[in-house]
């Protein structure tokens, strides 16, 4: 009895991003008769290690073990420089950071062979050299690397940051991470690595029961920073405000009030009844433009907050399923209408 959730966006996206990501119909569907999957034979417990390559190794270790702090176990010369130097294990935590050094300079002529060896996790460099290898931070497809610290005193970090002449990127007020929403800072270690320094989730973000979860759209709120050390690729524009207000976006009319970058309101509930469970009934969008979302056109937004206002309009008129659909902290349908004007007029 609805229009499909798709039938503007759809026709708007790029069919390489249609392609690329998916669609409602891509995702697992909870009905009876799926065919039930035995899954692995194991269950996942905590990320154990990840495994950096520096080219310049004396940099790399003072950055993670004096700047961030990471320290090295007992006894020493079994995590620190094994095989001849290439390879450092760093505790961050729960967790190791290990430090493949591809650094000529740091290697014994057995540490060059042993760095040889174990590229890609033992699969070696075959006929390669370690001078024949071009890697470097903007060709990895590792996007960045998420630290938990604590305390976050975001002033003393900074400043802390500064006196180290930190390369600091961005500061991110609400993001979404495996204990929950909190602040975070991203900053870049010496070869150019994004790490995100991230602090304890905020209390208002906790989990109330099982048929609410709180998320976010992960990047709504961002403060763009000037570069301390190296060049700034990741920041806005010298001339942005660093002090604008970070849970909106102003219009072009500098009069009209903030309008939030996101109808997402950190409250996600699906009803199996109201367009086969598809659509959140706290933002009226589905996954898939939820995912998309900080990738769209301001064009493509305004077609999304279009269908959101129809499916926040049918959620009065399904009579089955009304009562559940409209709760205390869904979007309303003004809400919707004023985003979608902001982003239509910054479309035009």
């Amino acid at each position: 009895i609805h229009h499909p959730p798709t039938a503007r966006r759809a026709t708007l996206l790029p069919k390489s991003n249609l392609a690329a990501s998916p669609g409602p119909s891509s995702y697992p569907s909870s009905s009876p008769s799926s065919t039930p999957s035995t899954g692995p034979p194991f269950s996942l417990k905590r990320i154990d290690h990840v495994v950096i390559r520096c080219r310049n190794f004396p940099a790399m270790f003072d950055f993670y073990h004096r700047v961030l702090g990471c320290t090295v176990d007992e006894p020493r010369d079994e995590h620190l420089n094994r095989f001849g130097g290439a390879l450092t294990h760093l505790r961050a935590g729960s967790c190791y950071i290990d430090l493949a050094a591809y650094d000529t300079n740091h290697l014994t002529e057995e540490g060059k062979k042993a760095a040889a060896r174990m590229h890609d996790g033992g699969v070696g460099l075959g006929s390669q050299t370690l001078d024949d290898l071009n890697f470097s931070s903007e060709s990895s497809t590792l996007d960045h690397l998420c630290l938990r610290i604590d305390p976050f005193d975001q002033q003393t970090l900074l400043t802390y940051l500064e006196e180290k002449k930190v390369d600091r990127i961005v500061i991110g007020d609400k993001r979404l991470g495996a204990d929950g929403v909190g602040p975070s800072v991203y900053v870049r270690d010496p070869e150019g690595n994004v790490i995100e320094l991230k602090g304890s989730p905020y209390q208002d973000y906790a989990q109330n029961n099982t048929n609410q979860v709180d998320k976010t759209d992960h990047v709504p709120n961002d403060t763009p920073q000037k570069s301390v050390g190296k060049s700034n690729e990741l920041s806005s524009s010298d001339n942005a405000q660093e002090d604008s207000p970070p849970t909106s976006l102003m219009t072009k009319n500098s009069n009209s009030p903030n309008v939030p970058m996101t109808p997402c309101t950190r409250i996600c509930r699906y009803n199996s009844s109201f367009y086969d469970g598809q659509v959140c009934i706290g933002c009226y969008r589905e996954a898939y433009e939820i995912e998309m979302w900080q990738s769209m056109t301001p064009m493509q937004k305004s077609m999304t907050l279009l269908d959101a206002i129809d499916r926040c309009s049918d959620s009065y008129l399904d009579d089955d399923a009304s009562e559940n659909n409209n709760f205390d902290g869904a979007i309303s349908e003004e809400e919707l209408t004023r985003q979608y004007a902001y982003w239509s007029n910054l479309a035009k």
